[in-house]
């Protein structure tokens, strides 16, 4: 029995130690093992856990890749970034301008050079110069200005994109002169494609396909370009949100996309002016449960007031409930102003389809209209 008793401590010590052996490799395997970016993310900012991860590895690839891309767009772009000042009645005031053309035009926005005949514009390499105003749109914030006995060799042209290509999470730039800090390069993400949005200035008219963005943008970017990790010029960049009224950057920004810029641009070089396409309604959105509850017969946008134009000409009501345009769905009053703006002109037909309840729908054809008084 004593033997046995003995045996069996034996045993249980050997497996005692075999356990402990184990155990210290695991630990020591576990201490080589890099935290994850999942892990870190659940990391305290104080205490030993901070200091263990301020010591992880950064991923230097990573972070050169993209200081590369930021500075490869500044040194393509900046070349074609002008600064604009001007002097008015109201006193002094700047922004920022791209080149288009060897030909001197230069797009900016419509409120930098104001009611402005003329405005002093400088280049990259200390060459100023003066610009005539050329044409202004209030209604999409766009200006066209044209230098003086332009030279063409210092004149750069940018590269316009396509911002219908643009999506949420695109690396984007701007360079322009916040604050008079001349070619000041800020970068982020496109945070939202906006339907049209309303900056709230002397237009009631709002703007389509607004993009949104986290890129630090203040007073003095204006007019200024907002480029794709391509270098090429997706939006200008127009106004911010700004709830506190001091103008600073909250990180809500908004720029006009370059595909209207396309449209308005050349019209103002050609004719002086740009002709927006009318509807003659106005829309309000309209969901599933805002549907339901007013015994309205399908989601989409109503109409809440018609002018005298093309949708009441065409038929169309008060209270009608739009599906749809062109086969294209319309969820929100922007989807529709969007859809005009960037993709017909005065005299184009549409199609207009309109719900009737019990997924019955109608179509009406619209013949789309000049807006008034421009």
């Amino acid at each position: 029995m004593q033997l046995r008793d003995r045996l069996g401590w034996m045993l249980s010590g050997i497996l005692l130690g075999m356990l402990l052996m184990v155990s210290c490799d695991v630990v020591n395997q576990a201490s080589t093992v890099q935290p994850s970016v999942a892990d870190a993310a659940a990391v305290p900012s104080t205490g030993p856990l901070a200091t263990a991860a301020a010591q992880m590895p950064v991923n230097q690839a990573g972070v050169d890749a993209y200081s590369n891309v930021i500075r490869a767009v500044y040194n393509r772009g900046n070349p074609s970034v002008v600064r604009i000042d001007v002097q008015s009645n109201q006193g002094e005031s700047l922004g920022t301008g791209f080149v288009i053309d060897k030909q001197g035009h230069i797009v900016t926005n419509n409120h930098v050079v104001g009611s402005s005949r003329s405005v002093l514009v400088n280049f990259i390499d200390g060459e100023a110069a003066i610009a005539d105003v050329i044409g202004v749109d209030s209604d999409s914030d766009l200006a066209v200005i044209k230098v003086r006995n332009p030279n063409a060799n210092i004149l750069v042209p940018v590269e316009l994109g396509d911002s219908s290509a643009v999506q949420v999470g695109d690396v984007v730039v701007a360079i322009g002169n916040p604050y008079g800090e001349n070619r000041t390069a800020t970068a982020g993400i496109i945070s939202a494609i906006r339907g049209a949005k309303n900056e709230g200035g002397g237009s009631t008219f709002s703007i389509p396909g607004v993009l949104q963005t986290d890129t630090a943008i203040n007073p003095g970017n204006s007019g200024g370009p907002l480029f794709n990790s391509q270098g090429q010029v997706i939006g200008v960049n127009t106004f911010i949100l700004d709830p506190s009224g001091r103008g600073a950057n909250i990180g809500l920004g908004f720029a006009v996309p370059i595909n209207l810029v396309k449209l308005v641009a050349p019209a103002i070089i050609r004719d002086g002016s740009y002709t927006h396409p009318f509807f003659g309604a106005v829309v309000s959105s309209v969901d599933s449960y805002f549907a339901e509850v007013n015994n309205l017969p399908s989601k989409g946008i109503i109409i809440t007031q018609l002018y005298n134009g093309p949708a009441a000409e065409a038929g169309l009501q008060v209270g009608d409930v739009i599906v749809a345009v062109n086969g294209e769905p319309m969820l929100e009053s922007g989807d529709l102003i969007s859809l005009l703006e960037l993709t017909t002109q005065p005299g184009d037909r549409i199609t207009v389809t309109v719900a009737e309840g019990n997924g019955r729908t109608r179509d009406v054809q619209v013949q789309v209209g000049a807006r008034p008084g421009r």
